[in-house]
């Protein structure tokens, strides 16, 4: 099973974080302000919803056990 901590991820993750972000405002604020719509909406809704690690995972026959990680999870924090 998965060790769910992540408390020692520390500063990287923030910065990676900030970084992806920062990137990825700029690129919604310039699609809109040009009127691309299209490609506001693409940059928008793949990273806003992870459709492409969903896609991979479904594609890669992963995706049922990651809900089953997942269930196992909450189940686990929740149910004590």
């Amino acid at each position: 099973m998965f060790n769910w901590d992540f408390s020692n991820l520390g500063a990287g993750v923030f910065l990676l974080v900030l970084w992806e972000t920062f990137w990825k405002i700029i690129a919604l604020w310039r699609s809109a302000k040009k009127g691309d719509k299209l490609w506001f909406i693409a940059i928008f809704v793949i990273n806003f919803f992870g459709l492409v690690p969903i896609f991979y995972l479904w594609r890669t026959k992963q995706l049922e056990s990651v809900f089953k990680d997942i269930k196992e999870f909450f189940r686990l924090k929740f149910h004590k």
